[in-house]
């Protein structure tokens, strides 16, 4: 059995409802669908504030477990509730901040955002939320907050564990 420490009560095990986007690459994609057979980090963020603050996380999961091809990522703008006019320039924005090789792992989301905000008990739009997901797309760790060593090392031990079992 894998250790889990899901800090902010999603159910262990429980699957996530589904992420619809388009990255920024332009391809639509579907989590957790897309992602199927890999360990997953999936950093979310509903406000400009709280997605200047996914990048930490995604930075140091890359540095622990970016060469490992049975691990991904995807950080994800929740841009449902910004006026259409406005969603272009956020897109642009990211597209022109985001390296080319990693555009597939980021994308904008204009649907659902607000069921994915109570799956992951997201209150303060400031702050990402950080979920988990194993290979079968269940959900095995949780954060609601700005990077921080000690849920990161949490997070890193519930990673290796998942990996492991592979």
């Amino acid at each position: 059995m894998v250790a889990t420490a899901l800090a902010q009560g999603v159910p262990a095990g429980s699957e996530p409802p589904k992420l619809r986007g388009q990255t920024l690459d332009g391809k639509a994609i579907v989590l957790p669908d897309a992602a199927a057979g890999k360990v997953t980090l999936l950093v979310l963020g509903a406000s400009k504030k709280a997605g200047d603050r996914t990048g930490a996380w995604k930075d140091h999961f890359l540095a622990d477990f970016g060469s490992n091809s049975n691990a991904t990522y995807y950080v994800a703008a929740l841009l449902q509730g910004v006026p259409g006019p406005f969603r272009g320039v956020i897109r642009s924005g990211m597209r022109g901040g985001t390296p080319a090789a990693a555009q597939g792992h980021v994308l904008t989301s204009i649907s659902d955002n607000d069921v994915w905000k109570k799956y992951l008990n997201m209150r303060d739009d400031a702050l990402p939320g950080v979920l988990l997901l194993d290979g079968s797309g269940r959900a095995r760790w949780d954060f609601n907050g700005i990077f921080d060593p000690a849920p990161y090392r949490a997070l890193k031990q519930a990673v290796g564990g998942l990996l492991e079992r592979r």
